[in-house]
């Protein structure tokens, strides 16, 4: 009885050891440099044009994927008239993308989550809006993906894609792709 006793606590210290000695979580991020990720908007009549600013944040953090986008953006010239209406929508669609190889051949980025963020009110509201993201514990002008489950054979990336309709132009809907984050594995 004596030797199957010292035979668990044994196996315990083991186990238990082996729980202490096993290896960090895996963690990684990777932003865009939003200056490189910008677009101008020119709106008609004398309402001020703007240029915006996207950052696509993928981050890997123990056993999940997360990404956002973060949106600012500052007129490029402060004439005109600041307080009308600019868009009649502007929204953004983060998504949480993977693929298989991160070199040609490369695969198709394939979706994994995605979350829409409609930024109108915020947009039209304020002219110039570039506070830093991390003044804030939710700031409005950042868009979450839902996490996703962290695959160790794919490369992840955030991407994200803007759709704006300018305010009395008559050109409706405009798409605007922007770079994704840099890929993580």
């Amino acid at each position: 009885m004596r030797k199957s006793i010292s035979s668990a606590a044994i196996a315990v210290s083991v186990l238990a050891g082996g729980v202490v000695l096993a290896a960090p979580a895996h963690a990684a991020e990777s932003c865009t440099d939003p200056v490189k990720n910008d677009f101008s908007v020119t709106t008609p009549g004398p309402r001020p044009d703007l240029t915006f600013y996207v950052k696509n944040c993928a981050d890997i953090t123990g056993s999940k994927v997360t990404g956002h986008s973060f949106t600012s953006w500052r007129p490029v010239d402060p004439q005109g008239h600041l307080d009308e209406k600019r868009f009649t929508s502007f929204v953004i669609k983060t998504r949480i993308e993977a693929r298989k190889a991160p070199q040609p051949p490369l695969d198709e980025d394939k979706v994994i989550t995605y979350r829409t963020c409609d930024l109108t009110d915020l947009v039209n509201k304020h002219v110039d809006y570039t506070g830093n993201e991390d003044d804030y514990e939710n700031p409005p002008n950042r868009c979450d993906a839902p996490a996703a489950d962290y695959d160790k054979n794919l490369w992840w990336s955030t991407d994200s894609t803007v759709v704006y309709d300018i305010a009395d132009d008559g050109k409706g809907a405009i798409t605007q792709q922007v770079n994704g984050s840099a890929l993580l594995h």
